[in-house]
């Protein structure tokens, strides 16, 4: 008996309830009304991502996913399985292991549209310098492959701002990714980061808010900013998009919970990801009251007097019927710091709170995040973030895929319930798209192995065990603040060997390593 059914057309039925996942079925085998039927079912028992196939040997194929992504998942799954001999017969079910699997990005340097001028790769209150039509252009690429990956959402800082389209923009992107099963997630400040119209004359922009109410003006630190360890000091330009207001004024958290339920009014986003500022916390007599003196670039206190009534109201249910996903950020490099994390203990439990971590920490730290510690923290749904792999750590284009593995493994057996990553950079350059693609992997299973992961998804994209290895080796080389030109050229000739020796993607991406050691050996030299 064969176990394998030889599929020439389909016919989809119940596709209202998944329309894209249709369209990829019917891209795959085309549309009859004669041939075999596929079923589309949603069961909202699924956690989001969670799906089912079922391929007898007669009879409909069925697919069954949750209201949002997972028949989105299931028809893509479906689509590669084919093989000359047909579809393999039986059942299949997947979900991913970390549900809460989130990119981070600035609207203003967010680059997967290449050919644009205006691009960007560092900053946090930056203008925008593209034209109007870059953002969708850019976010489109990025939310395809969130797609395609598996990955469930894209937190946008910037989602609103006038210089790319105000809000009908961003309900373009909105609808376009709900459809393809990625949440958008605005990332708003809360009394900072220009609050949740970005940059714009609107009523809900923190500046336009600021100017009408002077008195409500934070007190902030002659310094604006902050120091990482792994980039240095750093400094904002002084500019209204660094305005604060003060989280001791009834009048802003009233202004904050009605600009929140505008948001969530206009916009159908997937969720919000809440900030309250990290360059500076306000040192007016009210605040320093309150906090008992509290000085660090952000205040436990300030999140503990705004986000219960906030959260409040975004109790909603978002695209697809589901909850909306609502990520509250508590900063970095502090996951272990259970004394400073007291303030939060009275916060809602129904929310994700979010720590993020740099380079250097996690490698000295990693060993502490057990299951013991994470059963400490004030809260059950934890979710770790990391500026590794970003600008933050001088490495936006660098290769950490071992990086994320490790900390996909690790949260995962830790029982947190996600990691978060910066993605601004395309996939494009080779060093970050294999880097997204392991922390794609890791985090839908953080039980998979290194070896598996290195022979499906490395080995393949540069042409061989060996090539695969000695592009990894050359990445080190352009990492390496001291490398010679000499080694930087000899990097150069061995990656245009390679592309003499392929062709296709493989080519393009020892092109890539051509180019990128010929650019830093002109600057050794």
């Amino acid at each position: 008996m064969s176990q394998y059914r030889q599929i020439t057309g389909i016919r989809v039925r119940g596709a209202a309830s998944a329309p894209y996942a249709a369209q990829l079925l019917n891209q795959a085998w085309g549309e009859s009304p004669d041939a075999v039927t596929v079923d589309l079912n949603v069961d909202p028992a699924l956690p989001e991502g969670g799906y089912r196939i079922e391929v007898p040997e007669q009879g409909d194929i069925r697919l069954t996913g949750d209201p949002f992504a997972g028949l989105i998942y299931a028809a893509r799954e479906l689509t590669t399985l084919a093989t000359p001999a047909g579809l393999p017969l039986g059942v299949r079910t997947d979900s991913p292991g970390l549900p809460l699997r989130t990119l981070w990005t600035w609207d203003h340097s967010t680059n997967w549209d290449l050919r644009q001028l205006g691009q960007q790769e560092i900053g946090a209150l930056n203008p925008y310098a593209k034209g109007a039509d870059a953002f969708g252009a850019d976010y489109r690429r990025l939310v395809d492959f969130c797609s395609r990956e598996r990955i469930g959402g894209i937190v946008v800082y910037g989602l609103l701002r006038d210089a790319h389209g105000g809000v009908e923009a961003a309900r373009e992107l909105c609808e376009y990714a709900n459809a393809r099963g990625v949440r958008i997630i605005a990332g708003i400040g809360v009394n900072a980061y220009g609050g949740i119209y970005f940059d714009g004359r609107h009523r809900y922009n923190l500046a336009t808010w600021l100017r009408q109410r002077p008195d409500l003006a934070a007190e902030l630190p002659k310094k604006v900013g902050f120091d990482i360890d792994d980039f240095g000091d750093l400094h904002f330009p002084a500019s209204e998009y660094m305005m604060a207001a003060c989280p001791s004024q009834p009048d802003n958290l009233a202004w904050h919970r009605d600009a929140v339920d505008w948001l969530l009014d206009t916009l159908p986003v997937g969720g919000i990801n809440f900030e309250t500022g990290d360059y500076g916390s306000c040192a007016c007599q009210r605040c320093a009251a309150r906090t008992g003196g509290e000085r660090t670039s952000w205040s436990y206190e300030a999140m503990r007097s705004v986000y219960p009534t906030l959260l409040e109201t975004t109790r909603r249910t978002g695209p697809g019927g589901v909850p909306l996903r609502h990520l509250v950020e508590v900063y970095w490099d502090n996951i272990f710091d259970l004394e400073a994390q007291k303030p939060l203990a009275e916060l809602p439990d129904d929310v994700a709170y979010q720590y993020c971590v740099n380079r250097g920490f996690w490698y000295d730290n990693r060993h502490r995040l057990t299951a013991t510690h994470v059963e400490q923290l004030p809260h059950t749904t934890n979710v770790l973030r990391t500026h590794a792999g970003s600008q933050w750590n001088r490495q936006r284009h660098s290769w950490v895929p071992d990086m994320y593995a490790d900390m996909g493994i690790r949260a995962g057996d830790a029982g947190l319930r996600g990691l978060t990553i910066f993605a601004e950079a395309s996939a494009y350059h080779p060093t970050n798209e294999i880097s997204y693609l392991a922390y794609a992997r890791f985090t839908w299973n953080p039980d998979l192995a290194w070896a598996d992961f290195w022979r499906d998804e490395v080995v393949p994209r540069f042409g061989g065990a060996a090539e695969a290895e000695a592009f990894r080796d050359a990445t080190a080389v352009l990492d390496d603040g001291v490398a010679t030109a000499d080694a930087l050229a000899a990097v150069r000739g061995d990656a245009l060997a390679m592309v003499a020796a392929t062709g296709g993607e493989v080519q393009r991406r020892w092109l890539w390593l051509a180019e990128r050691a010929a650019r830093h050996a002109h600057s050794a030299g």
